[in-house]
């Protein structure tokens, strides 16, 4: 008689052995992910292509996303964006977040698909809710004006905080503002300073203008209009509308050789490196 025990033990090797194919399965997709944004970076789009098609067979749907993401910018091919935006319902079926996202931004704009504000609204707010830095800050906006969602402030600004600390730049500044402003958050204006130091860093032309803002009146920092001048110098050179205002305001109250440490200071700044070029 076969034991009963024998058959367990059966099934539980079956299944093992499901898992480990199942998971060799989902490395291969992402290994296909990665070398498929590694070509893409050094501009091979051909390369590109056939990993992403790769990936999204192996299971990684958001290969069906750069793959859409290729075609809507005419990356190795003629833009295409009704193509494009098969793939983004492709990948979004399978819950790539950045598809979802994507996707609902053309719902929002009503550019290749119907304008709908609440299927763009669902759409985007899903991808937050899937960990999208994009998603999580389009959902935020989206909260904060009440477009094709009800409008709830409080809710906008926990996505912009969600969105900053997964990185998004944009979230930060804003994130930054109500930190300042005690807007639904308690005031942490330290905190807002850190918050556009970072973005700043990265060279975005907010972040730096909001940086030379601080500095200027000495607010979370020690008042230094050589460093405000010099951050309102990089935010004007990176066409920030009030930066050059804003630089001039300082000069009637600044040394000559004040004003040319602060360009000194301006020339000598790099942003950070990208993730990908750091150790």
């Amino acid at each position: 008689m076969v034991s009963g025990n024998v058959f367990g033990k059966c099934a539980l090797a079956l299944s093992f052995a499901a898992f480990i194919y199942q998971s060799a399965h989902a490395q291969e997709g992402q290994d296909q992910l990665a070398s498929g944004l590694s070509a893409l970076n050094g501009q091979d789009y051909g390369a590109a292509s056939e990993y992403f098609a790769d990936a999204f067979k192996a299971g990684q749907a958001d290969g069906a996303f750069y793959l859409g993401r290729m075609l809507e910018l005419g990356l190795g091919s003629a833009p295409d964006l009704k193509a494009a935006i098969a793939l983004y319902l492709a990948g979004s079926a399978k819950a790539s977040a950045p598809a979802k996202n994507r996707l609902g931004v053309l719902h929002i704009q009503g550019t290749g698909v119907l304008q709908d504000f609440e299927q763009g609204a669902q759409l985007i707010c899903e991808a937050a809710e899937l960990g999208d830095p994009n998603g999580a800050y389009n959902c935020a906006s989206l909260l904060l004006e009440g477009k094709g969602v009800g409008q709830d402030e409080a809710a906008a600004y926990d996505w912009f905080k969600t969105a900053s600390d997964l990185g998004h730049l944009g979230a930060r500044n804003e994130y930054a503002n109500a930190l300042i402003e005690g807007k639904y958050v308690e005031q942490d204006i330290p905190g807002a300073v850190q918050l556009f130091q970072q973005t700043a860093a990265e060279g975005n032309p907010v972040g730096l203008y909001s940086l030379g803002q601080a500095f200027a009146v000495g607010i979370g920092v020690d008042q230094s209009l050589v460093k405000a001048h010099s951050y309102f110098n990089l935010a004007a050179a990176l066409n920030h509308p009030l930066a050059a205002e804003a630089r001039a305001r300082l000069e009637p109250d600044m040394s000559d050789e004040d004003i040319r440490a602060a360009q000194q200071l301006a020339k000598a700044w790099r942003p950070n490196a990208p993730e990908q070029e750091k150790e």
